[in-house]
């Protein structure tokens, strides 16, 4: 069976990732897919900065507002409802542009389906009760006996990713290390393109996109969530734009503090995400005046056959 191709937009939060997206659709006769793991909930609209129907400009999105904020959306659960999404436009002729900055979102595309094991409530308490009462070296002990590789890059006292090695091997058979040794998903053919702005550049986005939000209505947007029983311990209140919030409403913070703190922690994020997509060899970097080369990649990519 041929490859499909798929190109991946991915980058630092408010590095103009929809807007290339668009583009990219628009010459090449293709469709946007979302890949941020919080545009996916229902009602999150303007602390996600999700895209307005005015500026997809009549390319249809997918991956926006399918998910109650109640409720947890994993990147399982994405890299199955995408999977469908992208044989779909193949099947209609039309190219899959995936944009977004949730890396294990595009982990989950890129890599085989099989490789992500889900967590299961269950091991991962008896792990945690076994933690408890044998004590952390004990367990670290049963990880270097299984899995070497990954016990070298963990310290003993780390008990969520010690005990979520251990778990791995429980549910799967595999180690951590042998997940890791992956090979791209065969189905596909990805080309990806990353916006890797100037910091300076970047960061001054970033507070401009904040004020915006204020300036749309963001505190209103929380203020209706809460009042529609999503709880601050959700999945979707984790969101940076929204977890700032919990102290004003407790009546232990300003607006002002809030937003001061959207706009470290948004970032801090930017850099991680920066960081993450530095891990695949493949992918292509550009700074912001690139942005028209990136475009013209994507095109000659989405045209090469």
């Amino acid at each position: 069976m041929d490859k499909i191709k798929i190109i991946i937009i991915g980058g630092p939060t408010a590095s103009g990732k929809s807007e290339l997206a668009v583009q990219a659709a628009l010459a090449l006769d293709g469709e946007v897919i979302s890949c941020d793991s919080m545009q996916i909930y229902k009602g999150m609209d303007i602390g996600t900065a999700k895209i307005r129907a005015d500026e997809m400009r009549g390319v249809p999105h997918h991956m926006l507002d399918v998910a109650d904020p109640k409720q947890p959306f994993s990147a399982f659960d994405y890299s199955h409802a995408v999977t469908k999404i992208i044989n779909e436009l193949h099947c209609k002729g039309k190219m899959p542009i995936i944009a977004g900055g949730t890396g294990l979102y595009v982990e989950s595309l890129v890599y085989p389906l099989s490789f992500i094991v889900q967590s299961d409530e269950n091991v991962r308490k008896r792990l945690y009760r076994e933690y408890e009462s044998l004590g952390a070296q004990t367990m670290y002990e049963r990880l270097c006996e299984i899995d070497p590789q990954d016990a070298a890059k963990i310290h003993p006292n780390n008990v969520k990713r010690l005990l979520r090695a251990l778990e791995i091997y429980e549910i799967s058979g595999k180690t951590k290390s042998q997940c890791a040794e992956r090979e791209i998903n065969p189905a596909y053919e990805p080309g990806m393109f990353i916006t890797d702005p100037q910091r300076e550049l970047l960061y001054a986005a970033i507070d401009a996109r904040v004020e915006k939000m204020f300036e749309q209505g963001i505190v209103d947007e929380v203020e209706t969530l809460l009042s529609n029983g999503v709880s601050w311990d959700s999945q979707s209140m984790q969101a940076i734009g929204y977890k700032e919030f919990k102290p004003y409403f407790a009546g232990e913070a300003t607006l002002e503090e809030v937003k001061a703190d959207i706009k470290r922690n948004s970032k801090k994020y930017a850099k991680k995400q920066t960081t993450w997509f530095k891990r695949y060899s493949f992918a292509k970097h550009y700074k912001n005046d690139e942005y028209g080369k990136m475009l013209a990649d994507m095109v000659e990519f989405g045209k090469n056959e």
